[in-house]
């Protein structure tokens, strides 16, 4: 796994601050989000309507990508009980509680990280949440260090994005992106998967479906077959995608179709 760069590590806690400064000995200054209004980011709002209405355009998920970059985030926290006792009666009463991000899980089991643009957005998505202000990239550095591979942006709304692990780890460590489907180091490596394999005819990518952005696999493989594969030389080819060292890297999800050449 990549390495989260060093200012961005302890995002939401430790011995040190979301700057990675220890506490000890500090100066407290004036909260940095005194004057927000809750309102979204306007830049970041047109991206996400963008790839919304046209979601299988590579440039606009890139785009929702850079216009994420220091913009202020909310992140939904909620209080969870940490001591809990029984009276006599028999009455469950909680003595203890803590304040914990909010933690999804997507359709294949990876925690994703819910993240809004605005209060509004979030209070109606949950009205006990509590909003914490952080910036995009805090948020995400918090995110894998919990665990977490995705990030959506904006959950239950019409613009939702969902920010899956290539693209997160990108933004983390400002770097250009794009989708997987549009990465052509991505089809070069497929073919050279393909190459040598007498029953693989063709070799192509896509989408995964038509609401990448927001579900599904990331990268749908399409193969034009000459003959009927037996099951090993599929399980091979499967082995050698998932072994390659571009594809791990930079394809969130695959599913693989089989089409007769």
């Amino acid at each position: 796994m990549p390495e989260i760069p060093a200012h961005l590590r302890g995002a939401l806690g430790g011995p040190a601050d979301s700057a990675g400064v220890p506490w000890g000995g500090r100066e407290l200054h004036s909260n940095p989000f005194a004057g927000d209004t809750g309102e979204a980011d306007e830049g970041l709002l047109t991206a996400l309507a963008a790839a919304a209405a046209s979601p299988l355009q590579p440039q606009l998920h890139a785009g929702v990508v850079r216009g994420l970059a220091g913009v202020r985030l909310y992140a939904p926290v909620l209080p969870i009980v940490t001591e809990s006792s029984v009276d006599e009666r028999g009455l469950m009463h909680d003595n203890a509680s803590d304040m914990a991000m909010v933690r999804l899980q997507s359709a294949d089991g990876r925690e994703a990280t819910p993240a809004f643009t605005d209060i509004p957005a979030l209070t109606a998505w949950h009205p006990r949440a509590r909003p914490v202000p952080i910036e995009a990239e805090r948020l995400g550095a918090a995110a894998v260090e919990e665990g977490a591979q995705l990030v959506v942006l904006d959950p239950g709304r019409p613009h939702s994005f969902l920010l899956r692990r290539p693209a997160l780890w990108s933004f983390l460590k400002q770097e250009p992106w794009q989708p997987a489907w549009a990465d052509a180091e991505v089809a070069g490596a497929l073919r050279a998967v393909a190459a040598g394999r007498d029953w693989i005819a063709g070799i192509g990518m896509g989408p995964g479906s038509q609401t990448v952005h927001v579900q599904g696999p990331e990268v749908r493989i399409e193969i034009r077959v000459s003959v009927r594969p037996e099951k090993q030389e599929l399980e091979e080819l499967q082995a050698a995608l998932a072994a390659h060292a571009l594809l791990a890297d930079r394809v969130d999800s695959l599913s693989l179709g089989l089409v007769r050449a």
